[in-house]
């Protein structure tokens, strides 16, 4: 059965819209680079006029611009694209919004209308059509990995990025923009960046807690840390008091104890009058690799490296050119090896986009391998910009705008599936609970979270130790021993109980029922 909507309800209807659209504030919050306003503006506008040729492109060009829905950017611009009225640049961006969707054939075919007449984004588009090609390549080989949500303890409906994780994996901080920070909503519609910190115990995370004295009403985001969380940096792009052009300065903050103290400007010879917006520091404490679009580099920001003098001061600042490209190369992050450089760019080629590669470094001979594309799903034609490694290399933490999420940019834990980590050891003893004496003889079943039988141990004959290896998880074991009654209890092993040896593990039971 169809149903009618009456014309003077339908009248009282377009009146309400209209009496809340003003297609001023829409071009304002635009102009502004506020696109989540922008966007509700815009939707107001296409309430009242479907066709209007001005409202579908923007309100397109505003979905690209933001990470809440980018895949919608293509519906919009594709309508404006139909219309009779064209803009110079929309062929561009409607590859743009294709290509983001992973629709390479739409994307390249739009991409090549406008290289055939070009405007602002010539060297852009010739980019982007050929990282089309890249992909499709990229994608037939895709990287066998697991993504995991750390939820709403840690993830809000605002952007949640730039998370750095200490070798042990204990802890990891990242930055927000949050309501729940320090600051006022900016420009931009959203609030100012904090940094958050998280701990991890082997199974549960923390819930994220502003870090406090590093942060202030304005903008600080965590750019890098070291290897024990002793220390990180931190990017800020406001002055802090310091004489001339400072914005765009990376800080530190020494942790003492369980608290962050307050930034200090990092050592002369990094910070320049330009813009420096990312920093990792080699695990002996001589090498600092930083971001930055300092005059001399190659194009946009440029990655650099200093090493310290026998006076404690940094020399030089070197540009690791083999890495760098007319495009950006941001965000370097030197892994726990000491060898292995891990740095975003959407120069080289790849999915589109800021993608993640890694190259290998040799510190005695200060040369750089070929940089090497993380490989998909983990790169996208979205921004990829920064990934962070435990020691283990089984997993790594990343931001990134994806379904299933809580609306904008979130931190994600990814599990490498083919990366095998030895199992946890444990050396059991069964002992009575009123003399402590060890029983020599029984036997342990085990079964895991979903009841399925791990299998049945049974101890040394001459010391009577269980030896049991297990993967991390939630188990439940069956402790049966001659003259005692089964004694059931649940077993949990922490993703940090591989990296021990052995670990020992008393059982007592009672003949007592």
């Amino acid at each position: 059965m169809k149903y009618f909507i009456p014309i003077f309800l339908l009248t009282i209807l377009l009146e309400s819209v209209s009496a809340q659209w003003d297609e001023r504030n829409a071009k304002e919050f635009f102009k502004r680079t506020n696109y989540l306003m922008a966007i509700d503006e815009y939707k107001n506008g296409l309430k009242l006029e479907p066709n209007n040729f001005n409202y579908n492109y923007k309100l397109g060009i505003c979905y690209l611009r933001t990470n809440i829905n980018k895949s919608a950017a293509a519906r919009y611009i594709q309508k404006a694209y139909d219309l009779p009225k064209s803009h110079s640049e929309i062929s561009f961006y409607l590859g743009q919004a294709y290509q983001i969707n992973l629709e390479f054939d739409k994307a390249k075919k739009y991409f090549d209308e406008y290289l055939l007449k070009p405007g602002k984004n010539l060297v852009n588009a010739a980019l982007a059509r050929a990282n089309c090609d890249h992909a499709i390549k990229i994608m037939k080989n895709p990287i066998n990995i697991s993504f995991k949500n750390l939820g709403k303890k840690i993830n809000s409906e605002f952007p949640d990025y730039n998370p750095f994780v200490t070798k042990n994996e204990k802890t990891f901080l990242f930055t927000s923009r949050r309501e729940t920070g320090k600051g006022n909503i900016e420009y931009d519609g959203y609030y100012p960046s904090d940094i958050y910190e998280v701990r991890f115990n082997g199974r549960n995370f923390s819930g994220s807690k502003n870090i406090g004295a590093v942060n202030t009403s304005l903008d600080e985001e965590i750019v890098g840390i070291l290897d024990d969380g002793s220390k990180m940096f931190v990017y800020l792009d406001h002055n802090l008091g310091r004489k001339g052009d400072v914005y765009g300065d990376i800080y530190m903050s020494i942790k003492k104890g369980s608290s962050w103290q307050k930034r200090l400007l990092i050592e002369e010879g990094v910070n320049t009058s330009h813009m420096e917006i990312s920093c990792s520091q080699s695990t002996d404490g001589n090498t600092l690799i930083f971001s930055s679009n300092r005059p001399g580099g190659k194009g946009g920001y440029d990655i650099y490296m200093t090493r310290k003098l026998p006076t404690g001061k940094w020399g030089n600042t070197q540009n690791v050119e083999s890495l760098n490209t007319t495009g950006n190369e941001e965000y370097p992050s030197l892994a726990p090896d000491g060898q292995t450089l891990y740095f975003s760019s959407n120069g080289h080629y790849g999915m589109g986009g800021m993608d993640l590669y890694k190259v290998l470094w040799n510190p005695e001979e200060n040369t750089w391998g070929e940089p090497e594309n993380l490989g998909y799903p983990l790169n996208t034609p979205q921004d990829e910009n920064t990934i962070c490694f435990p020691a283990d290399y089984k997993h790594a933490y990343i931001s990134s705008s994806r379904k299933g999420g809580f609306g904008d940019l979130d931190i994600y834990r990814i599990t490498f599936n083919d990366v095998l980590l030895n199992p946890a050891v444990y050396k059991t003893s069964v002992i009575d609970d009123v003399s402590a004496q060890a029983i020599m003889d029984g036997e342990i079943t085990i079964y895991n979270d979903e009841s399925d039988l791990i299998g049945d141990f049974r101890p040394n004959k001459n010391n009577g130790v269980f030896t049991i290896t297990l993967d991390p998880g939630i188990y439940s074991a069956d402790i049966a021993m001659p003259g005692y009654p089964i004694k059931n209890i649940s077993w949990e092993v922490s993703e940090f109980d591989y990296k021990e040896e052995e670990i020992a593990k008393t059982i007592k039971i009672s003949k007592l029922q």
